[in-house]
């Protein structure tokens, strides 16, 4: 093998010749120096130099010695390639070449002898001494067969390469001027290295061709049947079907034409023949699913070995046919695989089946999987839920019931989202149907039944039962040995999780933002931690449009008790602190609280204290009007009972109560006696209008208190311990429980029905108002539209509900009659925006 040097450098000086005529030139020119040892010297004082290119290559050029190059290093076996190329140089630049018979040729033109005849003629005698090559070497591979002529091809193929690129080198003067010219000039004619290989193409290859396939296909068959072959044959003989195919642009044949037509198509059909009878074999003997399990190990193993031996771009080709052949004439079959496979969660066979039908493409492939997909984790999801409502544990409580729901929810989730992950690689388009299935389920079921129950009000008392006091075994379910506040966030992103697909976000925000203004009220927060956690998650979805009014919630909080703290230390200062007393100044605008619906009359006690805040909070902020909101308001008092025994006795009963029974319970602590008025020595006996007058609340309201004091033996009635407009009532002197303290306002809980009526409207009545603005919107942007396309165009722009086509409809008679918008008086059709 010749390791070529770099070439010496052209000389400068430039040939004139001489103004006589050609034939009286002399014979005489300047020799170059060689060693006269050197073989080539000695074939050039014969004229015939020997060139010896590889084993077997001997080439005899007839030169004359004539012609100027650089003098070469004088080690001969190191620069024999300089030697040999210094002969073609002298061959191509002679000026009398000798001819055969001892005459010469002398054309008129030099320059033309110089060009053309010895180009010509070197090109001519390196291509038919080759060939000769060549043609014995076709003959000796005639003595082999099968893996010992692949091995014998890739010799010969290794040999020949390197001969190729060295004799390549040795004629880059050819190369450069002669071939170059002539390719200028439109003739066929290549340069020396693609020469070579159309060398071998026509008088090795298209011999051997037959019997080379035979044998690479034997190798291959005994390869995929499970003996052991040397795949590397294959390779090296590939790799040489893709240089036979590089052929000079010139002769404008494909660059892959040996390539493609005499291995790749030829491959490609003995493959599908090949696995076409082993596909019916596997059948036979077993099941489609075992026939998927044997599929996916068979194309994986081809994949492996086609990037080894086949061409980059012919991977695709081979591949899709293989495809056909064992996915695509049984796609009917292994997708009906697929729903069996969902019901048993079989995660591998599940990730095989998505791993073959992946291979037939999009459509074809993994478009019916989809949609069997979403039907069946929707059908999940539904009877998940149905599940959930035929749970006497879910109709217990709407706590209960949201828990369960959203439980549900989850559980199903969770499940197809591991196999999402696990199976499919989290593939787009099932992703997709996956969100599909859960918006579907999620917002449409057995449980969700209309506007008071819909999956978004279950979803924020669910919220609620998690960051509300007093309900440690709702937030239970957590990872064995974790902290509570890590449970707590798990659970809200998992809340999160459900509320993306939440077709009425607008009645979660709502919802949630009712229910954390109780929360923050009556200081029943878990922990401020896990409000601000659930604030941040939803901030991250919906944006800061919702969460900065819960943030302006927050903090009216934090300055209501630094303002609380300040006002008790004034009080402390002046003597008059008879109790504790913490006060919430909260924004009107931020919080979802509404005015009383009745008149108070405080005690005395309390009255004061209120009179002071209002003076110490003016000093503060001037300008401000303050709404008392006593209905959320609580307090803490501690009685005594002149007849209770026991530790009762001593420590008394404390009780929570709201403002209004605070007002009523103070009525009773009037002394009694001679000249008091009253005519009970147990305390004060009150007639109903004498409660309404002395607390100026409204009957019903009054009526309510009595109720609950009674039932729990506080007071005593005279009309059977019942609360009516014409009884009247005493303290119960005698009042035994169990408890120490008790809650009597918790024992109050708001009216559900009418807060649920009422949020109702208020949620359409913003639903109405955030149409008609999305239309002026759209209308000012588009200046006119017709009827369709505006519809469309409110419901894309609208993403925190679903509006219907009807209220639309309802909100453009609205703006047209608000003169925002008009009808074209000559299309009906058509609306157009007023400015």
């Amino acid at each position: 093998m010749y390791h070529l040097p770099p070439l010496p450098p052209r000389v400068t000086k430039t040939y004139r010749p001489n103004r006589k005529p050609l034939a009286e030139i002399s014979k005489k020119t300047p020799e170059l120096p060689i060693p006269p040892s050197s073989p080539l010297q000695r074939q050039l004082s014969r004229s015939k130099p020997v060139v010896s290119l590889a084993d077997g290559f001997v080439l005899e050029l007839e030169t004359p010695s004539s012609g100027e190059y650089p003098a070469l290093p004088p080690d001969e076996a190191t620069n024999q390639p300089f030697r040999i190329a210094a002969g073609v140089y002298n061959f191509c630049t002679a000026l009398k070449p000798s001819l055969p018979g001892g005459a010469y040729y002398a054309p008129g033109d030099a320059n033309m002898v110089h060009g053309s005849m010895y180009g010509r003629q070197l090109y001519t005698r390196l291509n038919d001494h080759v060939s000769q090559h060549m043609i014995r070497v076709a003959e000796r591979s005639r003595e082999f067969t099968g893996d010992d002529l692949l091995s014998f091809y890739n010799q010969e193929w290794i040999k020949y390469g390197d001969a190729a690129k060295t004799i390549h080198h040795i004629f880059d003067y050819l190369n450069r001027h002669w071939i170059q010219r002539e390719q200028d000039e439109g003739n066929n004619v290549c340069d020396i290295n693609t020469l070579m290989f159309r060398i071998w193409r026509n008088n090795f290859f298209m011999d051997v061709r037959n019997s080379l396939l035979e044998s690479v296909f034997s190798l291959m068959k005994r390869i995929r049947d499970g003996q052991v072959a040397d795949l590397n044959l294959v390779k090296s003989v590939v790799d040489s079907f893709v240089s036979l195919g590089n052929d000079d642009m010139a002769t404008g044949s494909k660059k892959m034409e040996v390539y493609d037509s005499y291995f790749l198509k030829p491959f490609i059909e003995g493959s599908r023949q090949y696995y076409q009878a082993e596909s019916e074999r596997v059948l036979k003997e077993g099941s489609i699913r075992n026939y998927m399990i044997w599929v996916f190990n068979r194309l994986k193993e081809e994949d492996d070995r086609a990037e080894m031996y086949l061409h980059e771009s012919s991977l695709r080709e081979f591949g899709d046919a293989l495809n056909k052949v064992l996915i695509g004439k049984q796609r009917s079959n292994l997708i009906s695989e697929f729903k069996p496979m969902l019901v048993a969660q079989e995660k591998d066979d599940l990730g095989r089946l998505y791993e073959l039908l992946k291979r037939l493409g999009e459509t074809s492939g993994l478009e019916p999987l989809r949609e069997v997909f979403r039907e069946f984790v929707k059908e999940a999801g539904l009877e998940a839920v149905k599940k959930v409502c035929g749970d006497k544990e879910a109709a217990e409580s709407v706590a209960n019931r949201s828990r369960l729901f959203v439980q549900a929810l989850l559980t199903v989730h969770g499940l197809y989202t591991g196999i999402l992950h696990d199976s499919f690689k989290d593939d787009p388009g099932l992703s997709k149907a996956l969100d599909h299935a859960c918006q579907s389920f999620i917002n449409t079921n057995d449980m969700c039944t209309g506007p008071e129950m819909d999956a978004a009000r279950l979803l924020a008392n669910y919220c609620d039962t998690l960051l509300r006091k007093g309900n440690a075994n709702a937030r239970a379910a957590g990872d064995a040995g974790a902290s509570t506040e890590d449970n707590l966030e798990k659970h809200l992103a998992q809340v999160i999780c459900v509320y993306r697909y939440l077709n009425n976000l607008d009645v979660f925000q709502m919802t949630y933002v009712r229910s954390l203004a109780r929360r923050l009220v009556n200081e029943q927060s878990v922990s401020s931690h896990g409000e601000e956690t659930m604030i941040s998650l939803l901030k991250e979805v919906s944006g800061v449009d919702f969460t900065s009014r819960l943030s302006r919630m927050f903090s009216d909080i934090t300055v209501s008790k630094d303002m609380s703290e300040k006002f008790k230390d004034s009080l402390r200062e002046a003597g008059a602190a008879n109790f504790e007393f913490d006060v919430k100044v909260l924004n009107t605008g931020s919080w979802p609280l509404k005015a009383p619906e009745t008149n108070l009359k405080l005690p005395a006690e309390l009255d004061g204290t209120i009179d002071r805040f209002i003076e110490f909070y003016d000093k503060q902020h001037s300008g401000r009007r303050f709404n008392w909101l006593w209905q959320y308001s609580k307090a803490d008092i501690k009685m005594f009972f002149p007849k209770t025994s026991g530790p009762a006795a001593k420590a008394g009963y404390t009780f929570t109560v709201t403002t209004y029974q605070l007002a009523v319970l103070s009525l009773f602590n009037a002394d009694s006696g001679p000249g008091t008025g009253y005519d009970s020595d147990d305390g004060p006996t009150l007639a109903f209008d004498q409660i309404v007058t002395a607390t100026e609340l409204d009957k019903s309201v009054v009526l309510s208190e009595l109720e609950l004091f009674c039932k729990a033996r506080l007071l005593n009635s005279s009309e059977n311990n019942q609360a009516t407009e014409t009884a009247k009532y005493t303290l119960n002197s005698g009042y035994k429980s169990k408890r120490l303290r008790t809650n009597f306002a918790a024992a109050k809980k708001p009216d559900q029905k009418k807060e649920d009526k009422e949020m109702q409207k208020s949620v359409e009545l913003d639903r109405s108002v955030n149409i008609q603005a999305a239309i002026v919107r759209i209308m000012k942007a588009r200046k006119q539209l017709v009827h369709r396309e505006l519809i469309q165009a409110t419901i894309d722009n609208i993403k925190l509900f679903h509006p219907q086509i009807s209220d639309i409809k309802e909100s453009i008679d609205k703006l047209i009659d608000t003169g925002y918008i008009e009808r074209d008086e000559d299309d009906r059709n058509l609306y157009k925006y007023l400015a």
